[in-house]
């Protein structure tokens, strides 16, 4: 089930006994210096932010949704229609649409075998709390990155609705293996490293059987990215609205989803597509760039295109996925300073140290600060001298790929990027 996604799909991974089978992709990629014409035309993949939460809503209707989109869904993805396959969800996918079939909040089914997010830390922090809504063990898993991406947070709030959860411990947390359902009628939430356990309990109030007392523990991250959540809860019903305070009350509702949804192009990647045309002084054109209000980030890449010599400063605390892209476009212009990324160290890798590795092995300058990176400006990158150690982390990766246009490299693992961009390397051919 490595593409998975149909009930075809699901019998089956049923068959071979609940094993489930990652994509296989090329053993190496090498990518050799090119001189391209511009412009330079940058589909970007459907917003995976957009895409996961809106396949977890329409799994809780009653009806058929319709999610259309251009470009192709990466991996992350897949991992969420694959667990919610699993589930007894049923989902028809196609080019540019993929049809959901609701169950109904408390129409899920007890998985035969684990649910295997892979990559995917979204998919692995909604389904967590929506699993645990189930009356029997449900066991959830992913890769080796992902079982390193031990979130205390996620645990803490899923024991204190009162579900049952153990895990491993050390450098692989998971497995988590929870047993619900639910009971409490408040809880605490920390927001400190990550905006997804407050995401995933809202969407999973549909279904809660009665209100909960919520209250927000730290300084709250990824703002826009619970923010979007709520937006979207609000299109299928919801009445719950957020406010960063001390606390906030959340409620059940009856999910009813538009017919028709179009998913955006996912917004953040954009940034590899900025640091591409600015490696090679082409022009860039984004057929499917979404509109601001649909897009993660937007106020971040814009302050870097209107900034007449790039900006001295900027603040990502609500927009850590930049991070790679935007430090080596900082490289290359003029210089400058990241700041509120903290949490971008409990990403697929540590995110600051990673980035400042990366783009020492291009020959570029660069160094961690407490909450992001300091990197001068007006460098160039040069070819690596080895095989470019990404951690698997695909953000990290594709910075190397773009990088590597311009002076040879081989970032490691080959297929990192398709988590996110699946058609990303079809550019460079």
């Amino acid at each position: 089930m490595g593409s998975g996604g149909t009930m075809a799909d699901l019998e089956s991974y049923r068959a071979r006994g609940g094993r489930w089978d990652p994509p296989v992709g090329p053993e190496t990629t090498r990518i050799e210096p090119l001189a391209p014409a511009g412009p330079v035309v940058w589909e970007l993949a459907p917003s995976k932010s957009h895409m996961q939460r809106w396949l977890l809503l329409a799994a809780q209707g009653e009806k058929q949704v319709t999610l259309r989109f251009s470009g192709t869904p990466g991996e992350d993805i897949e991992s969420m229609a694959r667990c919610l396959c699993q589930l007894g969800v049923r989902i028809e996918r196609g080019e540019g649409a993929w049809v959901v079939h609701g169950v109904g909040a408390h129409g899920w089914a007890r998985p035969a075998s684990v649910l295997n997010c892979a990559n995917s830390g979204t998919a692995l922090r909604l389904l967590t709390v929506a699993a645990a809504r189930l009356d029997c063990p449900v066991m959830l898993d992913g890769d080796a990155t992902l079982r390193a991406r031990h979130s205390q947070a996620l645990v803490d709030l899923v024991r204190a609705l009162g579900v049952e959860v153990s895990h491993g411990f050390g450098e692989e947390v998971l497995p988590y293996l929870l047993r619900g359902p639910p009971s409490a009628a408040d809880v605490t939430v920390d927001v400190s490293d990550s905006s997804q356990p407050l995401s995933a309990l809202l969407l999973s109030m549909p279904a809660m059987q009665g209100p909960l007392d919520v209250k927000l523990g730290g300084e709250a991250v990824s703002r826009r990215h619970a923010r979007l959540s709520f937006d979207l809860a609000a299109q299928t019903g919801s009445s719950n609205t957020l406010t960063w305070g001390n606390g906030l009350l959340l409620e059940p509702w009856e999910v009813d989803c538009p017919e028709e949804v179009h998913i955006p192009g996912d917004r953040s990647l954009e940034a590899f597509a900025n640091l591409y045309a600015a490696l090679h002084g082409v022009e860039l054109e984004v057929p499917n760039r979404p509109d601001d209000a649909d897009a993660l980030g937007a106020e971040v890449l814009k302050q870097l295109t209107t900034a007449a010599h790039g900006p001295d400063q900027v603040d990502l605390r609500d927009a850590n996925d930049l991070l790679p892209p935007l430090a080596a476009l900082l490289a290359l212009g003029d210089g400058g300073t990241i700041t509120g990324a903290a949490h971008a160290r409990h990403k697929e890798s540590n995110r600051i140290e990673r980035t400042v590795e990366l783009l020492a092995a291009f020959g570029i300058e660069a160094s961690a600060t407490e909450d992001g990176i300091k990197v001068d400006g007006n460098q160039s990158p040069e070819a690596p001298e080895e095989m470019v150690r990404t951690h698997a982390d695909h953000r990290l990766w594709m910075t190397a790929a773009c990088l590597a246009t311009q002076v040879r490299g081989e970032p490691d693992p080959p297929w990192i990027h398709a988590v996110s961009a699946p058609a990303f390397m079809s550019r460079f051919a």
